[in-house]
């Protein structure tokens, strides 16, 4: 069948319309993708802590620099790197507000919020700007 004038450039003009939808699918899932393994990841990281924290990590003599260092050597050993893979760019900033207590404490409980910026690749980055993870746990101690 040969195709008439006017229907030589049809398909090209719907593959221009079609791709630009495409590109936004397919870049949303990989953004998804990315984040939903930086929200898991920095949940295990926050119940790490948490963890080691109720267990005694901390002593009374600790500044916050050294709760700090310790706390990130903790992060580095669970989920390394996970916030310049969340972020895109090294070194990346993975914030721990507020710094928990020192076990056992007046509400004998210890918890820990982990936050890191989202670097997304899609055009629909206000959903994915900031990726966190908190972990509630008693004190052990």
């Amino acid at each position: 069948m040969k195709k008439s004038k006017n229907e030589r450039g049809a398909a090209a003009v719907e593959f221009a319309i079609v791709l630009p939808i495409l590109l936004l699918i397919l870049l949303s899932i990989i953004d998804f993708g990315r984040y939903a393994y930086v929200r898991i990841s920095l949940s295990s990281a926050s119940f790490e802590v948490a963890d080691a924290v109720s267990r005694g990590l901390f002593v009374a003599a600790d500044t916050s620099a050294t709760k700090q260092s310790k706390m990130l050597a903790l992060i580095g050993d669970v989920a390394p790197g996970i916030a310049n893979f969340a972020q895109m760019q090294n070194p990346a900033q993975l914030t721990l507000t507020p710094l928990p207590e020192i076990c056992p404490n007046a509400a004998n409980q210890i918890t820990v919020t982990l936050k890191t910026g989202f670097n997304s690749i899609s055009p629909l980055d206000s959903f994915f700007s900031e990726a966190s993870a908190a972990t509630s746990m008693r004190c052990l101690r």
